[in-house]
């Protein structure tokens, strides 16, 4: 039994053995070998990355053999797991990480970097990880967080989980369409001096039908400073009477800039209050600080690639700016970009593309040689990975959600930790006829629109739900697509609820207890909602991850959270532990280990067979959802004589479609064929240098 439009290629037989191991964690650099082989990297868990480094080709031809719009269009679960071992992979030297070697061989490992407030002292340091599972592993082998870096101050910064993470960007972008929509009412996709002075002072964004209203601040622009006066999250640009971004501007002064045009922060827990600098270099006032880190999924993967791992991304997706307005047209997963704020490092220049296909970068910002370390491919896969990662869940019944919610309601603390919002469904507006903004079609929307609901751009759905009789979390897998003749594979684009998300997608003065003393002498205690899904897995918890317990960072909470924290400091005891114990429910879990409906037959068996091999219980790993699923090595005696599966891949080549022509690579330097100078000639480097 399958579900509409669901790959029928997975086929599930009830065998009677024994000895089958579960799948345990593995490594993340290349272990490609099998059981037995005498060959050192080799995995039997076959959680390691399997394949190999070969830069991903940009193409927008789904006809292109492993391009990256024939990958997501065709082959969408190997370019969701080829996505998920770009961002669990451990990085080489002969990748091109740390710049070590080159012009920065001096200030490599290590280095600090970017300036704190007073435009001096270093904020990061960087250069400083192999792989982005080196902080986000907390369940390891999974998006995971709670490993703290250093940043800002000496007790460093939390890093956060990110499952879910496509529905949290889609939101985010979603609040930029819902307050472009209130303030744009030319619809020329930015906001005037004339428009902005029209508003009431406030701007209310409903989460979800019926739900309280959530003030993202004041749009009006400040006499004073030239700026408007939103939620600290909210980045702000200015632009000029055609709406063209002015890249030196720092308010609305009516001569070179008559407006505004802004974005709804992603990622990070906050920058401290937007200051106007005086950049030595140009001689321009600047404005530094102010809402977080990261607009976008694809900026999330590469602004840490190039500040952790020296690998620097040649991107045109997050440059396209046709308008130069400062926001790209959609990334080939659907996501629009914001140069006006978040350029990647690499510029190129660009040699190497032909018809349909992107090319690559000849430009190596660090001088170490490498070149394209980043492909604008990699950055589709990993944003693709992102886009459709499951979210968390709650590890008990609905009866104990509900009681649990109905605490966080009776002491306020959903007024930010918001429960509940909703992706609405791709709209056509009959309104927008005339504006040169985009209707029906794809997930697109233009950088002048913003204003076209373009629904839930996943692919597929993780519902994770406690089976009380068990005791356990368990899946199912439902497709958001129809399988078209041509074997593409159709995105709905519909409604989506993101149930127990606890954000309100704002940041909040929370007062002396949550006060971050950065390492420049500045004082910051404006933080971002933490959304509370995955919290029961969080340890440590806070910005600074500086509280080892629940109850710690609950009695952190001030400024703006002070009311809710002394109800919460009142309330009986019992009722405070039925709160954490609630928290605690609210958890991440291990995405390729979690007992899952993955054909849509209403069951979960003990023993899933792909590929004429059994694999034991039926669980969602996207290896058995490719259209060559992979085929495991199967039962092998270790060298204790013990009885065991191995999941290592026999037929590496043709699961992963290594030979399809955007993805061969020859003389395995990491090259394709299609971009190397030298196919059969090893050169890391650029194809042709070691």
């Amino acid at each position: 039994m399958s579900l509409p439009g669901w790959p029928a290629r997975v086929a599930v037989v009830f065998l009677v053995s024994a000895g089958l191991a579960a799948p345990a964690s593995g490594q993340y650099a290349e272990r490609s070998a099998l059981f037995g082989s005498g060959e050192p990297g080799v995995d039997v868990s076959g959680r390691s990355v399997k394949n190999p480094r070969v830069r991903a080709v940009h193409t927008d031809d789904p006809t292109l053999e492993g391009g990256t719009a024939h990958l997501i269009a065709k082959e969408p679960f190997l370019a969701y797991q080829l996505g998920r071992n770009l961002n669990f992979r451990e990085f080489r030297e002969r990748d091109g990480t740390f710049s070590v070697g080159g012009s920065q061989l001096l200030t490599g490992l290590g280095n600090l970097a970017g300036p704190m407030p007073d435009d001096t002292t270093a904020k990061i340091t960087a250069q400083n990880q192999a792989s982005c599972t080196a902080c986000h592993n907390q369940p390891y082998g999974n998006p995971g967080g709670g490993i703290n870096f250093a940043k800002d101050s000496g007790r460093g910064r939390n890093s956060p989980h990110y499952f879910g993470a496509g529905l949290v960007e889609m939101l985010a972008i979603q609040v930029r369409t819902e307050i472009l929509h209130q303030l744009d009412t030319d619809r020329s996709g930015w906001i005037s001096e004339a428009e902005a002075a029209a508003s009431n002072g406030t701007l209310l964004v409903v989460p979800t039908p019926g739900a309280t209203p959530l003030d993202f601040g004041d749009p009006r622009i400040d006499p004073a400073t030239g700026r408007p006066q939103f939620n600290n999250h909210i980045k702000v640009w200015y632009v000029d009477a055609r709406g063209q971004w002015v890249d030196d501007a720092v308010g609305v002064d009516g001569v070179n800039t008559r407006g505004y045009n802004l974005q709804l922060q992603v990622w990070g827990w906050g920058q401290g209050i937007e200051r106007e600098l005086l950049d030595e270099e140009t001689g321009f006032l600047d404005l530094e600080g102010g809402a977080a880190v990261n607009p976008t999924n694809r900026a999330f993967l590469w602004d840490p690639w190039d500040t952790h791992g020296g690998l620097e991304a040649f991107d045109p997706t997050s440059l396209d700016d046709p308008e130069n307005d400062g926001v790209s047209t959609p990334s080939l997963v659907g996501a629009i970009q914001f140069p006006a704020t978040h350029q990647p490092p690499d510029k190129g220049p660009a040699v190497g593309g032909g018809a349909g296909f992107a090319p690559y970068s000849l430009g190596d910002p660090d001088n170490d040689g490498y070149e394209t370390e980043i492909s604008e491919g990699d950055l589709d896969l990993a944003e693709w990975f992102m886009l459709n990662l499951p979210a968390p869940a709650f590890a008990g019944t609905p009866a104990e959600y509900d009681a649990g919610l109905a605490l966080l309601d009776g002491w306020d603390c959903t007024g930010c930790h918001v429960a509940d919002w909703s992706i609405r469904p791709k709209t056509r507006r009959p309104e927008l006829q005339g504006t040169g903004m985009t209707q029906g079609g794809g997930p697109s929307v233009t950088s002048s629109a913003g204003g076209r609901f373009v629904g839930d751009r996943r692919l597929f759905d993780v519902e994770v739900t406690w089976d009380d009789a068990d005791g356990r979390l368990e899946g199912k897998l439902v497709p958001l697509y129809d399988l078209q003749p041509d074997g593409t594979h159709a995105r709905r684009f519909g409604g989506f609820e993101v149930e127990g998300l606890f954000s309100d997608l704002r940041q909040h003065e929370l007062g002396a207890g949550f006060a971050e003393f950065a390492y420049d002498g500045s004082v910051q205690t404006l933080w971002r909602t933490a959304p509370l899904w995955g919290v029961g897995t969080g340890f440590p918890w806070g910005h600074d991850g500086a509280s080892l317990s629940l109850r710690d960072v609950i009695a952190r909470h001030g400024g703006d959270a002070e009311a809710s924290r002394a109800l919460f400091d009142a309330a009986p005891v019992a009722a405070q532990e039925a709160l954490i114990d609630f928290l605690r429910k609210l958890v991440l879990y291990d995405i390729e280990t979690l007992p899952c409906d993955v054909d849509g037959d209403g069951a979960i068996v003990e023993h899933f067979v792909v590929a004429g091999m059994d694999t034991g219980p039926e669980r969602f790993n996207a290896e058995w959802l490719f259209t060559t699923p992979v085929q495991i090595q199967g039962p092998v005696i270790n060298a204790e004589g013990e009885s065991l599966t191995s999941f290592a891949a026999t037929n590496l080549s043709a699961a992963y479609g290594l030979e399809l022509t955007y993805r061969r690579d020859t003389d395995g330097d990491g090259w394709p064929d299609v971009w190397d100078p030298a196919p059969n000639q090893a050169g890391f480097k650029n194809g042709v240098n070691d």
